[in-house]
Protein backbone atom coordinates (compact mmCIF):
# COMPACT_ATOMS: atom_id res chain seq x y z
CA UNK A 1 0.00 0.00 0.00
CA UNK A 2 2.20 2.50 -1.29
CA UNK A 3 0.55 5.67 -2.11
CA UNK A 4 1.69 7.67 -5.33
CA UNK A 5 3.27 10.69 -4.43
CA UNK A 6 2.33 13.46 -6.69
CA UNK A 7 4.98 15.73 -8.35
CA UNK A 8 4.95 18.68 -5.90
CA UNK A 9 6.13 16.05 -3.14
CA UNK A 10 8.74 14.31 -5.32
CA UNK A 11 9.97 17.83 -6.22
CA UNK A 12 10.17 18.78 -2.34
CA UNK A 13 12.34 15.22 -1.93
CA UNK A 14 14.32 15.93 -4.36
CA UNK A 15 15.30 19.10 -3.28
CA UNK A 16 16.00 17.92 0.16
CA UNK A 17 18.41 15.01 -0.91
CA UNK A 18 20.25 17.76 -3.25
CA UNK A 19 20.23 20.15 0.09
CA UNK A 20 21.85 17.62 2.46
CA UNK A 21 24.03 15.97 -0.63
CA UNK A 22 25.49 19.47 -0.57
CA UNK A 23 25.74 20.29 3.11
CA UNK A 24 27.41 16.79 2.98
CA UNK A 25 30.07 17.95 0.07
CA UNK A 26 30.79 21.55 1.04
CA UNK A 27 31.44 19.12 4.83
CA UNK A 28 33.72 16.70 3.06
CA UNK A 29 35.40 20.15 1.26
CA UNK A 30 36.02 21.91 4.44
CA UNK A 31 37.54 18.81 5.83
CA UNK A 32 40.04 18.26 3.05
CA UNK A 33 41.04 21.48 3.08
CA UNK A 34 41.99 21.30 6.77
CA UNK A 35 43.82 17.94 5.92
CA UNK A 36 45.66 19.62 3.55
CA UNK A 37 46.81 22.45 5.86
CA UNK A 38 47.55 19.72 8.73
CA UNK A 39 49.93 17.87 6.80
CA UNK A 40 51.44 21.18 5.28
CA UNK A 41 52.08 21.94 8.98
CA UNK A 42 53.16 18.30 9.71
CA UNK A 43 55.58 18.87 7.35
CA UNK A 44 57.05 21.93 8.30
CA UNK A 45 57.27 20.78 12.38
CA UNK A 46 59.16 17.58 10.83
CA UNK A 47 61.46 19.75 8.97
CA UNK A 48 62.20 21.91 12.50
CA UNK A 49 62.84 19.02 13.98
CA UNK A 50 65.32 17.34 12.18
CA UNK A 51 66.78 20.72 12.65
CA UNK A 52 66.82 20.72 15.59
CA UNK A 53 67.90 17.45 16.39
CA UNK A 54 71.18 18.14 13.80
CA UNK A 55 71.41 20.96 16.04
CA UNK A 56 71.72 18.89 19.21
CA UNK A 57 74.33 16.34 17.33
CA UNK A 58 76.55 19.20 16.50
CA UNK A 59 76.29 20.49 20.52
CA UNK A 60 77.02 17.46 22.17
CA UNK A 61 80.41 17.06 19.14
CA UNK A 62 81.19 20.41 20.73
CA UNK A 63 80.67 19.52 23.97
CA UNK A 64 82.61 16.01 23.78
CA UNK A 65 86.07 17.89 22.13
CA UNK A 66 85.32 20.52 24.79
CA UNK A 67 85.82 17.99 27.46
CA UNK A 68 89.18 15.70 25.81
CA UNK A 69 92.54 16.05 26.28
CA UNK A 70 92.82 17.92 22.58
CA UNK A 71 90.90 20.61 23.42
CA UNK A 72 92.69 21.34 26.68
CA UNK A 73 96.04 20.70 24.52
CA UNK A 74 94.96 23.31 21.73
CA UNK A 75 93.66 25.74 23.74
CA UNK A 76 96.82 25.92 26.65
CA UNK A 77 98.96 26.12 23.23
CA UNK A 78 97.04 28.26 21.34
CA UNK A 79 95.09 30.58 23.80
CA UNK A 80 96.90 30.34 27.04
CA UNK A 81 100.20 30.65 25.61
CA UNK A 82 101.00 28.02 27.97
CA UNK A 83 104.29 25.68 26.56
CA UNK A 84 105.23 22.28 28.05
CA UNK A 85 108.77 21.59 29.97
CA UNK A 86 111.23 21.40 26.77
CA UNK A 87 109.51 23.70 24.76
CA UNK A 88 110.63 26.97 23.35
CA UNK A 89 108.02 29.22 22.82
CA UNK A 90 109.39 31.89 19.98
CA UNK A 91 107.77 36.16 20.67
CA UNK A 92 108.04 37.56 16.97
CA UNK A 93 109.43 40.84 17.56
CA UNK A 94 109.20 43.77 15.03
CA UNK A 95 112.78 45.03 13.71
CA UNK A 96 114.76 47.57 15.87
CA UNK A 97 114.16 50.73 13.23
CA UNK A 98 109.96 49.86 12.88
CA UNK A 99 108.34 52.95 14.18
CA UNK A 100 104.67 52.31 13.63
CA UNK A 101 102.35 54.94 12.50
CA UNK A 102 99.34 56.02 13.56
CA UNK A 103 96.72 56.65 10.74
CA UNK A 104 95.74 60.36 9.70
CA UNK A 105 92.22 60.86 9.26
CA UNK A 106 91.59 63.04 6.68
CA UNK A 107 88.39 65.72 7.01
CA UNK A 108 86.03 65.97 4.56
CA UNK A 109 83.86 68.82 3.89
CA UNK A 110 81.41 69.09 1.78
CA UNK A 111 81.99 72.74 -0.19
CA UNK A 112 79.68 72.35 -2.83
CA UNK A 113 76.77 74.03 -0.98
CA UNK A 114 76.08 77.77 -1.04
CA UNK A 115 76.24 79.60 1.75
CA UNK A 116 72.49 79.91 1.61
CA UNK A 117 71.95 76.13 1.31
CA UNK A 118 74.24 75.99 4.26
CA UNK A 119 72.11 78.54 6.24
CA UNK A 120 69.01 77.14 5.28
CA UNK A 121 70.20 73.40 6.57
CA UNK A 122 71.10 75.21 9.95
CA UNK A 123 67.65 76.36 10.06
CA UNK A 124 65.20 74.01 8.86
CA UNK A 125 66.87 70.62 8.78
CA UNK A 126 64.74 67.72 10.12
CA UNK A 127 67.37 64.67 10.11
CA UNK A 128 68.25 61.89 7.97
Amino acid sequence: MLRKLDLTTKRMWFGLGVLALLIVLFGFSRRVAEFSRLNDQLDREEAYITELAATQQSLQDRIAYANSEAAVEEWAREQGRWARPGDFPVIPLPPADFTPQAPIPQAEFNTAASNFEIWWNWFFYRGP
